[in-house]
């Protein structure tokens, strides 16, 4: 009776200590997309090569940690930004949120591409967060995904965005970007990625900035 209770309370610190680190890394994400629309406004024009220094510097420091060229203690701390269980390449979720947020500052409007790092920022972290620590009723077509959390990361989404675009884009950009992060580890949708590339690409940090993006510019251009 002591050893199952013993193992009932492991599994139970188990759980809280995933529980804490995953809403540790959503801060952690959330503080990033802050950063990041600070950081473009204050470099006016410098805001791409800005861009391009951070995306080069990351893609560096994730080969220096596969290498074991950084100190233990670095190395530990930098990988706080992922899950070490579901990538196999250091800091791949901030890599990709920054090669998505570069396209996207290629493509659209500044004010589109503030409100669609908001998107990402706000509206996957409160709905991975959600998710995890209240979500009980599962969307009909994910496993994983929670209505709980898929609705607050809506919400979570559109309010910040309404300092950059009009409500109705950021209406449309929230709902299709958190629309998009409840489908986007869908194995069926992984298993039509035939090539390695794709299916590196295929990731919400990256996706959600470009298609969030894109919905705000074409509803702009009928505004």
């Amino acid at each position: 009776m002591a050893k199952e209770s013993t193992q009932n309370l492991t599994c139970d610190l188990d759980r809280r200590a995933s529980l804490k680190g995953e809403v540790e890394r959503q801060f952690i994400h959330l503080f990033t997309g802050i950063t990041l629309i600070l950081l473009i406004r204050a470099a006016g024009d410098m805001a791409l090569p800005l861009l391009l220094f951070l995306l080069a510097l990351y893609v560096t420091s994730s080969v220096a940690i596969i290498l074991d060229k950084l100190p233990l203690r670095l190395s530990t701390f930098l990988c706080r930004w992922g899950r070490p269980s579901k990538q196999n390449i250091p800091l791949k979720g901030t890599i990709m949120l920054l090669c998505g947020i570069t396209l996207s500052f290629l493509l659209f409007p500044e004010e589109i591409v503030y409100a669609s790092i908001a998107i990402v920022a706000f509206g996957d972290s409160i709905a991975t967060a959600v998710g995890v620590l209240v979500g009980r009723h599962k969307l009909p077509y994910s496993k994983e995904k929670t209505v709980e959390g898929t609705v607050s990361g809506i919400v979570a989404a559109f309010l910040p965005s309404l300092l950059f675009v009009t409500p109705v884009q950021a209406l449309i950009g929230a709902a299709g970007g958190m629309l998009l992060e409840s489908i986007i580890g869908l194995q069926t949708i992984r298993e039509l990625n035939s090539q390695i590339i794709f299916k590196f690409f295929f990731n919400d940090n990256f996706l959600i900035p470009l298609f969030s993006g894109l919905l705000m510019y074409i509803v702009g251009l009928y505004n």
